[in-house]
């Protein structure tokens, strides 16, 4: 007959330190994906591939993440990305930071719907996500600035991204994925 291990004080009291950290940064990783795509909506990539529009990178990470692991990327990290996005871009204030918010609370409501679904369901939920955000944005930019905006760019914009979101889903899905076996 075996005798009952005994253990440590450490071993009840949890991981290690390193471990704790890992699992921080782990956890973070969604929100610094999401400053990540923030900062990446200001390089000039559409002068390299002849479009003059920027993707709305920072909405892809929003709508993923509401939709696949909110925990992980918390509405107040999502507004404080927002926020970034705004202060960098010049624009209204808080613009951005609503839009997000606002979008993040629907998707992440209706999250059931693309579990265990194939891919191109989350990219029609993302491209019915563009869309209203696109048109929020649009429309309090024009109340803001006291006039009809041209629809124009916004519709580019909204274009280019959904047709990016694939790409960068796959990407988000490795990072998920990494994530798995630490939540």
């Amino acid at each position: 007959m075996t005798r009952p291990r005994k253990y440590s004080p450490k071993e009840i009291i949890g991981p290690t330190p390193a471990a704790r950290a890992g699992k921080l940064v782990l956890f973070t990783l969604p929100f610094l994906v999401g400053i990540f795509c923030v900062f990446l909506t200001f390089v000039p990539i559409g002068s390299i591939v002849g479009v003059e529009a920027a993707p709305a990178f920072a909405l892809m990470a929003v709508f993923f993440w509401a939709a696949r692991q909110p925990e992980t990327f918390p509405p107040y990290a999502v507004f404080a990305a927002g926020l970034l996005q705004d202060l960098l871009s010049a624009g209204p204030i808080g613009l951005w930071a609503f839009v997000y918010v606002v979008v993040y609370g629907i998707v992440q409501t209706q999250r059931m719907i693309f579990a265990a679904q194939p891919d191109f369901v989350l990219w029609a939920g993302f491209l019915v996500a563009a869309g209203f955000a696109g048109a929020m944005g649009w429309g309090i930019a024009s109340l803001y600035f006291g006039q009809t905006l041209p629809v124009a760019p916004v519709l580019l914009q909204l274009t280019v991204t959904v047709a990016l979101f694939p790409i960068f889903a796959k990407i988000f899905a490795r990072i998920e994925r990494m994530l798995a076996p630490s939540l």
